[in-house]
């Protein structure tokens, strides 16, 4: 900690209507290390520690206070006589590392209390809302660490999570090795969030009528929620996910199985499927089995939960969703769109949402060669057409919509055929070396909103894909039934 109070100079930073998308949502991650030498000096804590503080000076942002910003948005406030320190755990559990990777690392196998919050933005019994929560649990017989990690989404998106974690572990990595810090610190970080609107400057293309309507239409539960303060919505919608919680599983799908779905596609589709990413294969394959696992829990509800999905139906209604409808919302990063310079690093949340729609009833009537080949290609066809001038009209929609957040949640949490997908594979999860080798496996918790699916790049072997997704736990059950899905996709746990 030493040094970090003269280094961080009080300032505001308003948060943008696109970062306020992510209000209630968390990062809480979970890494493993292997202490592969048995070596004593494995990721010392007072060092972890140090470099923590350390890299904090180059991220003041994750120091300040959340307050009520103009607008109805929300700012940050750095006051340097009044940091929002870190909540920074330090624990020992008797489970050997061994013993979690015989496992697979699966959840049940975890020391208790891993994820010191959960996958919702909550502010503390104090009332402060937390910028960045750590626990360092330490295995016995010094075998490995876990190191969980959490930063509200609405402070920066998966690739300003990693740049964190990553210069974190580099300044950790230079001290216990003695080497230069030079290398950790030549990035330089923007969280100023007019940069965004800067490098967007030109033309403009509209968007889709279903994402206007998502951003722009209000409903009775949004209007009452927007008139609550930023600290009781996020209370109110954290209480609504815990009551109404997606069970999580991990799927892996190998790269051989990546192949087959390509052929299969290629055989189904009239174009050239080489056009078809592998994003767009891996959603639709996902997304379709999802739909029909919904079709399948649906025929299996009483009738008081039938009541309740009905009635939030009608609210869903409002939004222009049909419930016959299967929604898909890629929700994709816009990096590329401004054009940064190689060691610039833009911390805030460059994402824009692209749905896509298809008939439910006909997914689950189509064989799932057919689904898949048409959602596919209506996946690629969407994600592909992103550029800087779509991005642009997505953020003057939203800058001119501030409580578009709040009609967002209501619109996710009251729809029931929608689902939220995101490729989280670019992230740098390998850069985050402490010193003694990157993460072994990096993981979810085990439970997250419903209707959730995240992609990451596979630590066991290059090409294969690990898919986490939270459902409901009724849809969940279907899914791992789903014949078509379990062909390609291996249930992990």
């Amino acid at each position: 900690m030493e040094g970090l109070f003269d280094c961080v100079e009080s300032d505001e930073v308003v948060l943008s209507a696109q970062d306020a998308m992510f209000s209630f949502a968390n990062h809480p991650l979970v890494h493993f290390f292997e202490n592969k030498g048995l070596n004593s000096s494995f990721m010392p804590s007072n060092i972890l520690q140090a470099s923590l503080y350390t890299a904090l000076k180059e991220f003041p942002l994750l120091l300040g206070h959340i307050r009520d910003g103009p607008g109805g948005l929300a700012k940050v406030v750095v006051d340097k006589h009044d940091l929002n320190m870190p909540e920074f755990v330090e624990s020992e559990s008797s489970i050997h590392y061994q013993s979690l990777r015989d496992g697979q690392f699966e959840w049940s196998m975890w020391p208790r209390g891993v994820a010191t919050v959960g996958p919702m933005t909550t502010p503390n019994k104090h009332g402060t809302i937390k910028l960045l929560n750590v626990h360092v649990v330490r295995l016995r017989d010094n075998s490995g660490l876990i190191l969980f990690c959490n930063i509200p989404h609405f402070i920066l998106d998966g690739f300003g999570y990693y740049a964190f974690l990553n210069h974190w572990a580099a300044l950790c990595k230079a001290s216990t090795c003695l080497e230069s810090t030079a290398e950790a610190s030549r990035t330089s970080y923007v969280f100023d969030r007019t940069f965004v609107k800067e490098r967007l400057q030109g033309q403009r293309r509209p968007l889709e009528k279903q994402v206007v309507d998502m951003l722009t239409t209000s409903s009775l539960a949004s209007m009452a929620l927007n008139l609550l303060s930023f600290s009781s919505q996020l209370r109110l919608v954290s209480l609504g996910v815990s009551v109404d919680r997606g069970q999580a599983h991990f799927f892996r799908i190998t790269r051989e199985s990546i192949d087959e779905l390509i052929d299969l596609a290629r055989a189904r589709t009239s174009g050239d499927s080489a056009d078809i990413s592998i994003y767009a294969l891996l959603a639709a394959v996902v997304g379709t089995a999802i739909c029909r696992a919904q079709s399948v829990a649906d025929a299996r509800r009483g009738f008081l939960v039938k009541a309740a999905f009905a009635t939030a139906a009608t609210i869903s209604s409002m939004f222009g969703v049909r419930p016959a409808q299967f929604t898909l919302v890629n929700m994709v990063h816009a990096h590329h769109c401004l054009e940064l310079a190689p060691d610039c690093c833009y911390v805030g949340n460059p994402v824009i949402l692209h749905p896509i729609q298809a008939p439910a009833k006909h997914i689950v009537r189509a064989t799932g060669e057919e689904s898949l080949a048409e959602v596919a290609a209506q996946v690629s066809l969407a994600v592909s057409s992103i550029d800087a001038a779509l991005v642009g009209e997505f953020v003057d929609v939203l800058g001119a919509n501030p409580s578009a957040y709040v009609r967002y949640a209501v619109y996710m949490g009251t729809t029931a055929n929608v689902l939220t997908v995101i490729d989280e594979r670019s992230y740098n999860t390998r850069g985050v070396d402490f010193g003694d080798g990157g993460p072994a496996w990096v993981s979810g918790i085990p439970w997250h909103v419903p209707n959730f699916v995240a992609f990451f790049a596979s630590p066991v072997k290059p090409g294969d894909v690990d898919m986490y997704v939270s459902l409901r736990p009724r849809v969940a059950e279907a899914l791992i039934q789903d014949r078509f899905f379990a062909k390609y996709a291996q249930f992990l746990f």
